[in-house]
Order: structure tokens, then sequence, then C-alpha cells
């Protein structure tokens, strides 16, 4: 099994991937992919670049072990901004929008991931809100049932509540800023998606109230709350159910797959 590992927002090497991925046994071989992560997913003209850079390595690196032993699984992982990335890869081959066949996919294993959908398998206490970069509208295709998300509830990352339409505004926009051709219906989709949310919650001057300069304050005081509070930051000490943290969750499910 080939594993590759898209390391988070601030990590220099592996980062908490480091022990998802450490003793995964002599069949596995495991690449960290590089890119240059950024810190925020509503820093628009950065992050949608930073992210194309790491899902075109992720595929780039998948590709050309399958070419060298084609009967090799892939199994993918990401933190944070490599969360995105790696959803959007395990996206692209579960819906046929890549030259791996979905089959090829081992298992997928997500860590608070900023395009995190209600319909994603999520494993932990449940996360009432999705990602801040809105989620994938085709999801994952015919690798959903091996593809497996972990998202705190206090991170705003992965757990942004649906009423915050200026960060997912913002959210969506970054994600948009470099787009990936094939998901440009995607894209338009979930643009279509917000705006009719906040008609149907009251009509076009409750949309107008939505996106005011007071509820823009009142987002940006959570979300310095939950920097605060480190969260986001925390998966190595967050469990998912009673003596298993995030990290060991990812790490034996990985290993299972070996």
């Amino acid at each position: 099994m080939y594993v590759l590992a898209i390391p988070g927002t601030w990590a220099d090497g592996p980062g908490l991937l480091g022990a998802v991925t450490s003793g995964l046994g002599p069949d596995t071989k495991v690449s960290y992919v590089g890119y240059d992560a950024t810190a925020f997913p509503w820093e628009s003209a950065v992050y949608g670049k930073s992210k194309a850079q790491a899902v075109a390595n992720a595929k780039g690196l998948a590709l050309t072990m399958l070419k060298r032993c084609p009967g090799t699984k892939i199994a993918l992982t990401g933190y944070s901004q490599g969360a995105d990335a790696a959803g959007d890869v395990a996206s692209e081959i579960g819906t046929g929008r890549e030259k791996i066949r979905p089959q090829q996919v081992a298992g997928v294993v997500l860590i608070a991931d900023p395009r995190r959908s209600s319909k994603d398998n999520l494993v932990g206490p449940p996360a009432t809100g999705q990602g801040s970069g809105g989620p994938r509208l085709d999801g994952m295709g015919y690798v959903l049932p091996r593809a497996f998300t972990i998202c705190a509830p206090k991170d705003l990352y992965c757990n942004v509540p649906r009423e915050y339409y200026v960060t997912r505004v913002i959210g969506y926009l970054a994600e948009t800023s470099d787009p990936t051709p094939s998901q440009v219906g995607q894209y338009q989709a979930e643009a279509g998606a917000i705006v009719n949310e906040m008609l149907t919650r009251g009509g076009p001057g409750n949309a107008l109230n939505e996106l005011s300069n007071a509820r823009a304050r009142q987002q940006i005081i959570e979300f310095n709350r939950f920097l605060q509070s480190g969260s986001h930051g925390d998966y190595g000490r967050f469990e998912v159910k009673p003596g298993v943290t995030a990290v060991a969750w990812a790490h034996q499910f990985l290993a299972g797959l070996g």
C-alpha cells in the first residue's frame, strides 16, 4: 500500500500526521506531499493556489507509483489544508474525474477538513455544521464507503455553523480563487446553495442582514475565540470515542488497510 499524507498549516514536515503514519508495516510506503501551506481558508489569493499545488503533487505521486507498480493500493490522509487537498483528490477519483480508478483507493481519512460535508462518514461526536470552504457537492462518489472524516465540534475549519454566511462566502471565494476546471459545476452549485439558503431564511432583506458588518464582526469575534481555544491543533488529545484520540483512530484505520 502507498500512503500519501498531506500535512496541514504551519507543519514543518509531517507534523500531526507523523503519528498517524508511523509504524504502518513493512508492506506500506508513506510519502509526505510537499506544498506551500497557508494559514486560513479565507486567504483567497494564496489559499487556492496553495491547495492546487498540493492536489497536483499528490496526484503526481500516486500516478507515478501506479505506473511503476500497477497493483498498488493508494491511501490518502491529510490534516487541515492537507485534508482539503486530500479530500479533493479522493473526490475526483471517486467521481470518475481522475485517471486513478476508485477501486485503486484502499481508504481515506481526513482530519479537520475545511470542505467537510454532513454527508461524509464522520468519526467521533456529532458536528452539525460544515467545512469553512463549503462541501464537495459531488461528494466522494465510489470512494465514500472507504472515506472517513474527523472533526472536533468546536473547530471552525471543519465545523462552521450553516448560518455563518459571511464566513461561508469568504471560504467559498478562497476555494474558487484558483479553480479546478473539473469542479466548476460544483463551485456554481455551492454559490447557488449559499444564496438560496439566505433567501429562504427571510427574503432579500434578510440576505442583506446576514452579510452585514454587524454579522461579520460577530463572526470575527467567534473566530478569535476559536483560535484562542487551540481546538484546531488539539487532535492528538481530542477523543473520537472514550480512550481513542483522533490521531490514534486514524493510525489504526490506515494500519488495518495494509
